[in-house]
C-alpha cells in the first residue's frame, strides 16, 4: 500500500475514534439532564411541602399568641379583683 493511502486510512480510523468517544459522552447528557430535571422536581416538592409547614407553624404561633393573651388578661382580672 502507498503511504499517502496508508496515512489515508490511518486519519479516517483516528477521526471515527474521535466521532465515537465524543458521540459517547454526547449521549451521556441525557441521563445527566434527566436526573437534574428530578433532582429539582423533588426540591421543589420539599420547598412546597415546607412552606406548608411554615404556614402551619404560624398559624400555630398566632394561637400561642392568643393564649397568652387570654391568660395574661385573666390574670390581671384576678389581680383587679383581689386589690
Amino acid at each position: 500500500m502507498e503511504p499517502e493511502v496508508r496515512n489515508f486510512i490511518d486519519n479516517v480510523d483516528s477521526w471515527i475514534k474521535q466521532i465515537r468517544r465524543e458521540f459517547s459522552t454526547f449521549t451521556d447528557v441525557p441521563s445527566v439532564v434527566t436526573e437534574n430535571t428530578d433532582n429539582i422536581q423533588h426540591n421543589y416538592e420539599l420547598i412546597y411541602e415546607l412552606r406548608d409547614q411554615v404556614e402551619e407553624l404560624k398559624q400555630e404561633v398566632n394561637a400561642l399568641k392568643l393564649i397568652q393573651i387570654v391568660n395574661l388578661k385573666k390574670g390581671k382580672k384576678e389581680e383587679l379583683e383581689v386589690n
